[in-house]
């Protein structure tokens, strides 16, 4: 459930790469303890405010809090305790164990002085049961089929055991099947008291899920709310530009968009 309190808040954030802007100005609010979804049409900003929001892009101008805190305070190791991100480039070193990958999600909680523990095996053990990679633990990474792959890389932010989850396009490379598969798992992770934040391009998928959606275009918010607030002919056509009809889904009675 969804808190009035930001998790992360972003104020007059800018973003640029070279000298482009990509986020121009942009203030923003994601509650704790939602599931967001951030959509837009292609180079609307949306990983690139994903990434800014992780601390792996630094601001131009502007800043982002986490729990009411400047971003740019936190240690590494301690940002990682609270905050996991899945990139959509993800690499793994050439031929790391899908076992060892994962493991690496517990590096966080590592100290010099303590290293591996029960606490961590237990937390690999059920990342794998979650993401179903247990039977790829001692396979080569990169020998995986790219779903297989991204299961892994999911798997290894659940080792991580975060409170809040960032997410970049999760479902690149996954057949339909296990898309809702990921989109399940996260709901269930959400309604056990995760933040999950995550970028997606499926309208549909993203109204089934989400109690929150960031709707941009071209570097800028153009709307947050409840899919039933934003899930409608006008802003559909003022953000993606195409024309569509808006029922109910007859399964789930969450917005469902047909193209005309």
């Amino acid at each position: 459930m969804s808190s009035s309190v930001p998790a992360l808040e972003a104020r007059n954030l800018v973003v640029a790469y070279d000298q482009r802007i990509a986020i121009d100005g942009m203030d923003l609010e994601l509650p704790a303890g939602a599931f967001t979804v951030i959509l837009g049409p292609n180079a609307s900003g949306k990983s690139t405010a994903l990434r800014a929001l992780a601390r792996v892009l630094k601001p131009a101008a502007g800043q982002v809090l986490f729990d009411g805190r400047a971003l740019a305070e936190y240690g590494t190791k301690e940002l990682a305790r609270r905050m996991g991100l899945l990139p959509q480039d993800a690499i793994a070193p050439d031929g790391m164990r899908v076992a060892d990958l994962i493991s690496r999600g517990r590096y966080p909680h590592h100290t010099p002085l303590q290293r591996w523990t029960a606490a961590d095996a237990v937390a690999v053990r059920e990342a794998m049961t979650a993401t179903r990679t247990a039977e790829l633990s001692e396979r080569a990474v990169d020998e995986l089929s790219g779903g297989q792959r991204q299961r892994v890389w999911v798997a290894l932010l659940l080792a991580q055991q975060a409170p809040v989850m960032l997410l970049d396009e999760p479902t690149t490379f996954l057949d339909i099947a296990h898309q809702f598969e990921l989109l399940d798992l996260l709901r269930t992770l959400n309604g056990e008291g995760k933040t999950v934040i995550a970028v997606l391009h499926d309208l549909n998928q993203a109204a089934r899920y989400a109690d929150h959606l960031v709707l941009m275009k071209e570097g800028q918010v153009v709307a947050t709310g409840s899919p039933a607030e934003l899930m409608t002919a006008d802003r559909i056509r003022e953000v993606f530009g195409i024309d569509s009809v808006v029922i109910s889904d007859p399964v789930t009675g969450t917005p469902l968009v047909v193209r005309r």
